[in-house]
């Protein structure tokens, strides 16, 4: 996911790094035309002061004829003018664009770094964690209940495991966990906006022509997040219920044993009596196939929720 998100977000830099030197070489090009034309209207002033008394007649013809070559290197000097202006506008406004996808993109990798690091992998512990600690505590009360009905002597150490028992918490197991390994679910720094060449500005430009843009592509995302929401709402209440029942089955208190010791202490009877009594009820494997079949439903729909989609 997050070479996937760098690849984007790299791609995006690099189309607005293009488009920025695009715009600058127009940028130098169109000022070089300005001086040439500033040049060429210098000259001609020069020219025209000049110039030498002559006949009437051949002044005339001579001030026509360089009239005209003057003013065909003129119009040619603004014509130049004008195509390097038109292809620096053109080439400012892409880089513009180019720019505010950069800082979209940035900001959209930022956010989907620290959702990733802040919520996804707390929900995936979650996801793997889910059940063992309820699971812990019954396989281990099972063994308590046993354990103390066979020997009394082991009481010191038997207290010892139930205590433990009584402390799990698989909250915070969690947050030691985290704790412990801060490097791997710590994020990592925000992504930085780099400019390009001189161009300093690192905030998004609504400016005109690209105002209606950005005002059109916020409404298209605020119609699919209102889309998502709903869609969010309808998937939480069936992972809720779907949990509920998951948590209802591994936290049933059925790791009261005591009902195998009323015959015999022996190890013989303990045997007989938990196999007619206890491991060979129906309810058992009832119960572990609806678990099964619950868990693979939770997280089916929890690995479908709309909310892991990215925008």
């Amino acid at each position: 996911m997050r070479k996937c998100m760098y690849s984007t977000w790299h791609l995006v830099m690099k189309t607005y790094h293009m488009y920025n030197a695009d715009s600058i070489s127009a940028q130098s090009k169109l000022k070089e035309a300005e001086k040439q034309e500033e040049k060429q209207i210098g000259k001609s002033v020069k020219q025209e002061d000049r110039q030498t008394p002559r006949s009437p007649d051949s002044t005339s013809n001579v001030r026509i004829e360089e009239k005209h070559v003057r003013r065909s290197s003129v119009k040619k000097i603004e014509k130049m003018k004008e195509k390097r202006q038109a292809k620096y506008t053109e080439n400012k406004l892409k880089a513009i664009k180019a720019r505010n996808e950069y800082l979209l993109a940035l900001e959209a990798t930022n956010a989907s770094v620290f959702k990733y690091y802040i919520h996804d992998l707390s929900d995936l512990i979650d996801c793997c964690d889910l059940g063992y600690h309820a699971s812990l505590n019954r396989a281990l009360r099972t063994f308590l209940s046993a354990e103390l009905n066979l020997e009394q002597s082991k009481h010191e150490g038997l207290d010892a495991i139930e205590n433990a028992v009584e402390n799990l918490d698989a909250t915070s197991d969690k947050q030691r966990l985290m704790e412990m390994y801060n490097n791997v679910f710590c994020p990592p720094m925000k992504f930085e906006f780099q400019p390009h060449m001189g161009d300093m500005a690192s905030q998004l430009c609504a400016q005109q022509p690209v105002q209606s843009e950005l005002v059109q592509r916020c409404q298209q995302l605020q119609s699919r997040l209102s889309t998502l929401k709903i869609e969010n709402e309808e998937v939480k209440k069936t992972m809720e219920a779907t949990l509920q029942t998951i948590q209802d089955i591994v936290t049933v208190e059925d790791f009261d044993v005591s009902d195998c010791f009323q015959y015999s202490n022996s190890m013989e009877s303990v045997k007989s009596t938990v196999s007619e009594t206890f491991m060979s009820k129906p309810s058992i494997a009832k119960r572990r196939a609806n678990q099964q079949e619950t868990e693979q439903f939770y997280f089916t729909v929890r690995g479908s929720a709309p909310f892991k989609d990215r925008l």
